[in-house]
């Protein structure tokens, strides 16, 4: 009998709180209520669901969008019901980011401070952005007995993120843009990402911090630094690699995503080290024996030599001038290093700009607002007067 009547009380239980529950299921139901232009799956039809950049340049320009009421939707319905106004002064208009999800993706994997290790924040909203960071720990103190232990604090600061904009720009045949094939498609959409992607490198390793640019490690104050001499120096070990590592584990900074990124010379230099086997010997061995690197036909010996991953950049100068030096190698935990982007892309489409009316082209400008900062300074190291022919 006892159990019967505690079943009977727990249904009871149940049947009181089924108004509230079945309350609270609508209330995250209409919150969470996906819209056709964020579904990211078929929406009805075959052809829905997924954004094509062809048919809504298509739209852009004709103004017909019989053949794109999918993209039509993304990019005036997103527009007006969640932006109320266009995303930029010149009426481009957003994609929202889970419409080219692909497109993100490609973006972050053919940035080079990406695979390092960067840290991406991304669907942003409002501007500014801030992060706190901790600058100063509390400090410990020996005691004596009856005395009075002295106070610290824990002090913070903050890391601040802007919207900047990145940009580029692509010229199309409008003969092209009709036959919509797919693989034109991706080949606009890959030259569109590697563009935006070397802008970021660029970006994040030696961004000023005006004209519009955000700040790269190079140019952010209080990070490491190895000099090799008033003119530079020739790479003649692995030292400068061991130096750099030894400037991040004094800031007790060696941790998390480390690597280092060079320019491709560099790592062509580090191959043809040679050790010489007696005083005044301008040949000597290699230090890395050539047949060992060409048997693993990757990068991993240079990598096991200085211990970490090592990633090449043609973004990185070659004409830097430090007496007759002319390159540069950066380390640093990239973890620490932020790169924020607000919303998805903004495109605008022009048969007029230019020449494209004379050349029957359409002129393609995506944008992305995307901001870069270093949020511990000291998780990073520079040397930027290594020679290199």
């Amino acid at each position: 009998m006892s159990s019967l009547y505690d079943v009977k009380q727990l249904l009871q239980e149940i049947a009181d709180e089924l108004p509230e529950l079945k309350r609270r299921v609508e209330e995250l139901e209409s919150k969470t209520r996906v819209r056709k232009w964020a579904a990211g799956g078929n929406t009805g039809g075959d052809d829905m669901g997924r954004f094509s950049l062809f048919k809504a340049l298509r739209g852009l320009v004709t103004g017909n969008w019989s053949d794109a009421s999918h993209e039509r939707e993304v990019l005036h319905d997103y527009r007006t019901r969640d932006m109320g106004a266009s995303p930029d002064s010149a009426g481009g208009y957003l994609v929202p980011s889970q419409e080219v999800p692909e497109l993100i993706e490609m973006l972050r994997a053919e940035s080079v401070v990406s695979r390092a290790g960067a840290t991406w924040l991304t669907d942003l909203k409002g501007s500014p952005v801030t992060l706190p960071k901790q600058t100063a720990g509390a400090t410990a103190y020996w005691v004596a007995e009856n005395a009075p232990i002295t106070p610290s604090d824990l002090a913070f600061g903050q890391v601040v993120l802007t919207p900047r904009k990145a940009a580029a720009m692509v010229k199309l045949s409008n003969e092209l843009l009709n036959l919509s094939l797919p693989q034109a498609e991706a080949v606009v959409r890959r030259d569109l990402v590697e563009q935006i992607s070397l802008a970021i490198d660029l970006a994040a390793l030696r961004g000023s911090g005006t004209a519009g640019q955000p700040t790269g490690v190079a140019n952010t104050a209080g990070i490491n630094s190895v000099a090799l001499g008033q003119n530079g120096g020739y790479l003649t070990s692995l030292d400068l690699f061991f130096d750099m590592i030894a400037e991040l584990e004094e800031d007790n900074a060696l941790r998390g995503k480390l690597a280092f990124i060079c320019h491709p010379k560099v790592k062509g230099a580090m191959r043809k080290l040679k050790a010489p086997q007696y005083e005044g010997d301008q040949g000597g061995l290699y230090q890395l024996p050539p047949l060992v690197v060409s048997l693993l036909s990757t990068d991993r010996a240079l990598e096991e030599a200085v211990g970490h991953p090592i990633y090449a950049s043609t973004q990185i100068p070659t004409d830097l001038t430090k007496g007759s030096s002319s390159n540069c190698i950066y380390f640093g935990n990239w973890q620490d290093l932020l790169i924020a982007q607000w919303g998805g892309l903004s495109i605008l489409a022009s048969p007029h700009a230019g020449d494209a009316f004379a050349k029957d082209q359409t002129w393609v400008r995506v944008t992305a607002l995307v901001d870069i900062a270093v949020r511990h300074p000291e998780s990073f190291c520079l040397c930027s007067d290594l020679r290199v022919d």
